[in-house]
């Protein structure tokens, strides 16, 4: 069994049961990918050096962070230290894994937006000079040998942009959704500080308990706010790209993963 868990960065995220989980179920032989997101240590940094937090929405509907030449810095410090947290959690656990970073390994790729287009107040401005990007190839060869080694391999959310050689901002869950189609993953479980998938956001007992193929994905997107958005993106390429098994469930939670596959949390299958 292989699988992938993609844990938010997000402050209210925790790390404590689902590294526990994971070590106790890669000792059982399973094997996992670990994809990890950072805007809590991203937050926490702009605040202590002065730069603005600026997120943006666009006129479709989908928020992301704006990415200066100064934050893509920050960001990386971000993501790589988050990343040698989870690395020394699981470590102390007695278990071993290894930092992804795609400017040493050369295994995610991305192609740089350097325009966002925000929308506010009805209206729709055009920012330059963003270095965000789009996963534009993942080379699996890479990843699964760190796994045939035994070894859990974390992802940043990170991607090398091939023609100026810098590490730029990625989407976490789309990454998750491209890492599953690379190391043929039996199951993608993506945790947030949110059960789930919820026709009212402010109400857990709204979470929507399962979809299928054959059910209507336009009905879900119209539930999906916020960041939800793009998580259900991520699944939809996912499901695309074959994954067929994908879940939406709360990482705050003892045994994330488990109780992702018991249900407790929105189940998408082919």
């Amino acid at each position: 069994m292989i699988g992938v868990v993609k844990i938010g960065g997000a402050e209210g995220n925790k790390l404590g049961s689902l590294m526990s989980e994971l070590s106790a179920r890669t000792a059982r032989g399973e094997k996992w990918v670990l994809v990890h997101g950072a805007s809590g240590i991203m937050d926490r940094l702009c605040r202590e050096r002065g730069v603005e937090i600026r997120m943006v929405t666009s006129p479709s509907g989908y928020r992301s962070r704006y990415v200066g030449e100064r934050e893509r810095e920050l960001f990386r410090e971000a993501a790589l230290s988050y990343g040698k947290m989870i690395q020394d959690t699981l470590a102390g656990l007695g278990t071993s894994s290894e930092i992804m970073d795609p400017e040493t390994t050369e295994d995610v790729f991305a192609d740089r937006k350097d325009i966002l287009r925000e929308y506010s107040g009805g209206r729709t401005r055009i920012l330059r000079g963003n270095y965000s990007g789009t996963i534009s190839s993942l080379r699996s060869e890479k990843i699964n040998s760190v796994i045939d080694r035994g070894l859990i391999p974390i992802l940043p959310p990170l991607g090398l942009d091939s023609e100026s050689g810098l590490s730029l901002n990625i989407d976490g869950d789309r990454l998750a959704a491209s890492a599953a189609k690379a190391v043929n993953a039996d199951i993608l479980v993506i945790l947030s500080n949110v059960p789930g998938l919820m026709k009212d956001i402010n109400d857990p007992a709204s979470l929507i308990k399962k979809y299928s193929s054959e059910g209507s994905w336009e009905k879900l997107e119209e539930y999906a706010v916020g960041n939800m958005k793009r998580k259900l993106l991520a699944c939809r390429e996912a499901f695309d790209l074959g994954v067929p098994n994908i879940h939406l469930a709360d990482g705050r939670v003892p045994e994330p993963l488990k109780k992702a596959e018991m249900g407790d949390g929105t189940c998408l299958t082919l």
